[in-house]
């Protein structure tokens, strides 16, 4: 670093540390500084977070993204009161990532306790537009599974692909038919997914368990999201979009813990074992024959080589 670079790197950190100590004995608010790469299953970490803040004056509220748009409108009353728009902010308002030290702000590795997070699922989603109706879907019963396929930039993106990139029709093999043992024969199997043609292309089998039927076209991000909330079944992969689903799923039944599935791995960056953030009384499929992440799909193959 040259020397007049050093020089405006004190400068900044001299001025950061009173401001920062400023905010904190002055300051109303406690900015989640949202990042923009977050998806929805993201930011429900950040709204669990403010939903939990204590209720004295640092109030916790969550930074408005253009991904957090679209979703924020489906929750008008969380959103008038604990998410704030860029030019909101005031100077005198707390700010930092808070995202990125779960357990420092938290006070547990997931980002939430068991007891937030119950709290948010029940007084913020549930009541919400976004949910209404989650109780009425074909999906709320036990002759479904419905099956969640993440893909997207898991596997399109070459940075994503060795952390998030699964072998989704070798664990899908292994996850239905042990549903199916566990907890009965089902009519339909249902699937919901950002690539339904990737599935076609891939899933057709799953005809062989029962009737295969697929999301409408027409279906949006929050028709989506409440289908899966609404499953009693559920087979999801490794998405923070069906986890939170089924987080909503089981505080919404109260007896189907056990018939979510959920693959053990969640990134490759974690440790080995099963996923931590999951809820540990879910039902996991934990080894696959060939591994999570064979060379095949490392490289970006659709299906493995023969």
């Amino acid at each position: 670093m040259r020397a007049a670079e050093r020089a405006k790197a004190v400068g900044r950190a001299a001025i950061a540390a009173p401001l920062e100590g400023l905010r904190a004995a002055v300051g109303r608010r406690n900015v989640n500084w949202t990042p923009e790469f977050m998806g929805f299953g993201n930011h429900l970490y950040l709204w669990c977070w403010a939903h939990s803040g204590p209720a004295d004056r640092q109030h916790r509220v969550v930074l408005m993204t253009e991904k957090m748009r679209y979703w924020a409108q489906y929750v008008p009353e969380f959103t008038r009161d604990r998410i704030v728009e860029r030019g909101d902010v005031s100077f005198l308002d707390r700010r930092g990532h808070y995202w990125a030290e779960n357990e420092k702000y938290t006070g547990d590795p997931r980002g939430f306790t068991q007891e937030s997070r119950d709290a948010f699922v029940t007084e913020v989603l549930l009541p919400s537009p976004l949910l209404q109706g989650v109780r009425d879907t074909p999906y709320a019963n036990d002759d479904v599974i419905v099956v969640n396929v993440r893909r997207g930039d898991y596997y399109s993106d070459p940075f994503h692909r060795p952390r998030h990139a699964m072998d989704i029709v070798a664990y899908l093999r292994e996850a239905v038919p042990r549903s199916i043992e566990h907890d009965g024969p089902v009519e339909r199997l249902h699937l919901v997914s950002d690539d339904i043609g990737w599935c076609v292309d891939h899933l057709s089998w799953l005809e062989s368990y029962g009737r295969l039927t697929h999301q409408s076209p027409d279906a949006t991000p929050a028709s989506s999201f409440r289908d899966l909330c609404s499953a009693r079944r559920l087979v999801m992969t490794n998405s923070t979009f069906s986890m939170w689903a089924a987080f909503v799923s089981t505080a919404l039944y109260g007896d189907n813990l056990a018939k979510i599935w959920a693959p053990a791995f969640f990134m490759s960056t974690y440790a080995p074992g099963r996923c931590y953030e999951y809820d540990q009384g879910w039902s996991f499929v934990d080894d696959l024959p060939g591994g999570w992440q064979p060379e095949w799909l490392l490289r970006g193959e659709e299906d493995p080589p023969g």
